[in-house]
């Protein structure tokens, strides 16, 4: 399993360590696990969670992949 800090997933996606953390205080948004008081991200999930935002653009009624 490779850990990522919230900065290195900030840099990654493009988000703000503070809507990370709103995330995480709202349960939603990219899944984490809490070792102690740090904060860490499965490469996995946000790879999965980067994939879920990929738009499709070759079919023009298919806006997001499920």
């Amino acid at each position: 399993m490779n850990l990522l800090t919230a900065e290195e997933v900030s840099t990654m996606t493009g988000l703000s360590l503070d809507t990370l953390a709103q995330w995480r205080s709202q349960r939603r948004g990219i899944p984490y696990l809490k070792l102690g008081r740090r904060v860490m991200y499965d490469a996995d999930e946000v790879e999965a969670y980067l994939e879920g935002c990929r738009v499709s653009v070759s079919n023009p009624n298919e806006r997001r992949r499920k």
